[in-house]
């Protein structure tokens, strides 16, 4: 199944697919979230910024159903996430294969979790569309010792991709990479979200990152976390920041903002 290369889409409409609403979280007696507010529209690329420890992953776990906040109001679709779990889907910094499975059947196994009702027959069809479409058409049968990091992080993006999520929640999923591969990736899982129209979420530490990923940054505060910022990006993409000013000007500045929010913690 071959994808061609779409042309850039228009900026989503304002319709909160997420929606939580003073959210509050604590551990051990640490107030991790303190009323934080966040929206994530229908179809959008959205990029999760902050300091190390601020809770961006945490947050996604919240998304999940895999964590509840203390207090507050989160709702997907219109729903408590424990009624929409079965819409989401992780990527997380590792991809978490199995060993003694192959690339095809590491796909298929997220089928076979969520929709054992279906012919192996036709999971694996899925599974070879969506080895196609992260570009390792020839590479099924391959086990995950025989793959490269890059590869075995495509393998984990089309699992997540089989069981047709809504919404799929991305933990720093490149930030192991070496640089060449992370580029790449970038490159591809833009591509990617363009041919299927999910709803990303997307977390990461990495200023350059969300400003070549994202429709949207949310940049959040040290703890108690809440949203410090929100940035809308319009530069068509491929982007290059070193070719577009504006975009330099952003990230000198969240650069900078960052730099304030490590400060207090170094003293």
């Amino acid at each position: 199944m071959a994808i061609s290369q779409p042309a850039d889409r228009a900026a989503p409409a304002a319709s909160a697919l997420i929606e939580m609403r003073g959210l509050r979280l604590a551990f051990g007696g640490q107030t991790i979230f303190d009323g934080l507010d966040l929206t994530v529209e229908d179809g959008e690329f959205l990029c999760i910024l902050g300091p190390s420890g601020c809770g961006k992953s945490t947050l996604l776990r919240i998304i999940g159903d895999l964590l509840a906040a203390d207090a507050g109001s989160i709702l997907v679709d219109g729903k408590p996430p424990r009624e929409t779990w079965r819409d989401i889907a992780f990527v997380f910094q590792s991809p978490r294969l199995l060993p003694w499975r192959s690339a095809r059947d590491n796909i298929c196994l997220g089928l076979e979790l969520r929709r054992g009702d279906l012919p192996k027959r036709a999971m694996r069809e899925r599974a070879d569309r969506l080895l196609d479409l992260v570009g390792l058409a020839r590479d099924g049968g391959k086990y995950p010792r025989m793959l490269s990091g890059g590869e075995r992080q495509r393998v984990a993006i089309a699992r997540a991709l089989a069981v047709e999520p809504r919404i799929i929640l991305m933990d720093e999923p490149f930030s192991a990479l070496d640089p060449k591969t992370r580029r790449h990736l970038r490159e591809e899982i833009v591509r990617i979200w363009q041919a299927t129209g999910k709803t990303i979420v997307f977390v990461t530490h990495d200023v350059e990152e969300a400003l070549l990923l994202a429709d949207r940054i949310v940049l959040l505060s040290p703890k108690p976390t809440r949203v410090a910022e929100t940035l809308a990006i319009t530069a068509p993409r491929p982007r290059r920041i070193e070719d577009n000013p504006a975009l330099a000007a952003r990230r000198d500045r969240l650069l900078g903002r960052f730099a304030d929010a490590a400060a207090p913690e170094q003293r």
